[in-house]
């Protein structure tokens, strides 16, 4: 076999969290695990004429996104790296399909982000109050607008962190070294229960 696409096997994923919380950590905060999720990395030249071929939008600039009706978010993490993530579980095919298609280009290169960083959703009236309380840059919405990705550290770990909106309502989408994932998913509940 010649070519393996690591993340095929979606139904074998599994987080590494023990969940003692309820994702619904209060009224005010919600927070989901979707590291099982799909999502893949590309990076070289190639990437952004790449990912237009496969008919998605690409951010024009390093640090921003964009979020599509589908549910798939596209991060431009730096002039040649981006990373496209699945944030309603339901993109699989989608994502498996670019992997394939990525074979054997020049210039485009895979990042296996599956299966490096946990990747947690978080959502709320307070999410930007929460984040004030474990991240140094200020990410309230005058500062941080929508489509921002900011390459930081939340709760002393290094993360990327994405601003989007879906129905007027804004939500966090945060990743970080999956082996430091139990550690601040506790971090953010524990942040959390202020806002209870």
């Amino acid at each position: 076999m010649d070519f393996y696409n690591l993340s095929s096997a979606n139904k074998l994923r599994r987080s590494m969290l023990n969940l003692e919380h309820s994702e619904s950590l209060n009224s005010r905060i919600k927070m989901q695990d979707a590291t099982a999720f799909s999502r893949v990395g590309f990076r070289g030249q190639g990437v952004e004429r790449f990912l237009a071929e496969q008919g998605l939008a690409v951010p024009s600039a390093p640090n921003q996104s964009v979020l599509s009706d589908t549910g798939l978010v596209v991060l431009r993490l730096s002039k040649t790296e981006f990373w496209i993530l699945d944030t309603d579980n339901a993109q699989h095919e989608l994502i498996a399909a670019l992997e394939l298609a990525s074979k054997g280009l020049s210039q485009v290169y895979r990042l296996y982000c599956q299966h490096s960083h946990a990747f947690f959703l978080i959502a709320g009236k307070e999410i930007s109050n929460l984040f004030a309380k474990i991240c140094g840059v200020d990410l309230s919405e005058s500062a941080f607008a929508v489509n921002s990705i900011a390459q930081t550290s939340v709760a002393r770990t290094n993360a990327i962190v994405v601003r989007q909106e879906r129905n007027d309502e804004a939500f966090f989408l945060l990743l970080s070294d999956l082996a430091s994932s139990q550690y601040l998913w506790d971090a953010i509940v524990d942040a959390a229960t202020e806002f209870a």
